[in-house]
């Protein structure tokens, strides 16, 4: 019995304990703006000279305990009553501000005094910006909008909680709040700069060597470039009946096949836990490397299948050229860093996948023996091969540096746009 009582007691001071911390984190995230925090200080020093009323610093522990009482007190009377509507995009670019608006309309019977507009649950990769525009006052009934900015640092699917209204009516004490809109999780996409030229390889491999069929994907047709006379045994689905009125003898349409490449995009997000302090950014070049490499491919009408090497092999193949390139960027945004190097098993999750490609591009993070028989099986199946090497300090091996395929890429100079082709 003695130990379960010295249990419930245990249990008992840890469940205050947490509440207390509950409480204090409330106090110190939404409760108390700086000022109130300031006044809070004061008044916890005045407390402490306070020894006996006699000393005058009583006085002013008297006033400094009054003020936020009174705070409190009218703000709760006059506590906003509000109902609102948020309105954010889905997705947002690293670095680039965010902007979102939240529509108040006051149903309370009284004025609503000093709304403001709070996002205090944020995750760490995103802030908010301008965080001080208040709205004087709001009568009852009217509505108002309060534009409200973010500015996502990292990118990966970020939480951003509630958006809390609030009043700090009277004093900029204290904030009172009248209500929030959970917001959905916002999708950071990664920064790049466009480049300006790609040396990009089209192998002969899986390129047709007589007139080019259509890419079997929906979306897509072959162009019409006119017509010609009708050659016995041709479908007569192709017949131009209207032309053959015109002219007297069977017409049929011409139509020229189209034919777009595919190519893998294979990035490396391997960081050991030892890595040189040069290169620690070198993931988030490589995957903003990977990105604007992705939209190159992209307006060349290059088909792009990315394969992610990260804590497991990912493989995404775009179905056609029509595919949104946003679709990529998604991708590459949620894509984590490993620590343990998948490029030794990285050539049995390819055999299957690379039947149709004809070119490869590989960002890579180092140059190790793993990597070099994943390049050298490549080349022997026929495929072109491009390498980027993100890396600033020296490799685990000697790079390749002087075969026209392999290029070193200063992770630095990729976060800072200043790399322009590749």
């Amino acid at each position: 019995m003695a130990a379960v009582g010295g249990w419930a007691y245990t249990a008992g001071m840890r469940s205050g304990g947490f509440l207390l911390a509950r409480y204090f984190r409330y106090l110190v995230r939404f409760k108390l703006t700086p000022y109130g925090r300031v006044l809070v200080l004061l008044t916890f020093f005045a407390a402490l000279g306070s020894i006996t009323v006699e000393i005058p610093i009583y006085q002013l522990f008297c006033a400094l305990f009054f003020l936020p009482a009174v705070a409190e007190l009218v703000g709760t009377v006059l506590r906003p009553q509000v109902e609102l509507r948020c309105q954010l995009p889905d997705q947002a670019t690293q670095g680039v501000p965010l902007c979102g608006v939240v529509e108040i309309t006051n149903q309370g019977w009284f004025p609503a005094f000093d709304l403001m507009v709070g996002l205090f649950e944020l995750a760490a990769g995103v802030k908010q910006l301008h965080g001080s525009r208040v709205v004087a006052s709001l009568r009852s009934g009217q509505s108002v909008a309060i534009p409200f900015e973010l500015l996502p640092t990292r990118r990966g699917r970020c939480e951003l909680g509630p958006v809390h209204v609030h009043s700090t009516f009277p004093f900029n004490l204290m904030r009172f709040g009248g209500g929030m809109v959970t917001l959905p999780p916002l999708i950071v996409l990664p920064a790049y700069q466009s480049l300006d030229y790609v040396d990009l390889p089209l192998g002969m491999r899986c390129r047709p060597t007589h007139p080019a069929p259509l890419v079997g994907a929906r979306g897509e047709s072959p162009e019409y470039v006119g017509n010609r006379e009708y050659i016995l045994g041709e479908p007569a689905v192709r017949l131009d009946f209207r032309a053959w009125a015109r002219i007297g003898r069977p017409v049929v349409r011409e139509y020229q096949d189209e034919y777009s490449f595919r190519s893998a995009l294979i990035v490396d997000t391997y960081r050991p836990a030892r890595r040189p302090v040069a290169d620690q950014d070198s993931v988030e070049a490589a995957i903003s490397l990977a990105a604007a490499l992705g939209e190159a491919m992209h307006l060349r009408e290059v088909v792009v299948d990315l394969v992610v090497a990260g804590p497991e092999i990912y493989l995404f193949q775009t179905p056609h050229v029509g595919t949104r390139f946003d679709s990529l960027l998604e991708i590459l945004a949620v894509t984590e860093a490993t620590t343990t190097d998948p490029f030794p098993q990285l050539v049995d999750h390819l055999m299957q996948p690379l039947e149709g490609i004809s070119s490869v591009v590989l960002v890579l993070q180092d140059w190790d023996d793993a990597r070099r028989a994943v390049v050298e099986w490549l080349r022997e199946a026929g495929l072109a091969v491009k390498v980027l090497l993100v890396r600033e300090a020296a490799s685990t091996a000697a790079c390749p540096r002087d075969e026209e395929w392999c290029h070193t890429v200063s992770p630095q100079l990729v976060l800072a746009g200043e790399v322009r082709s590749v």
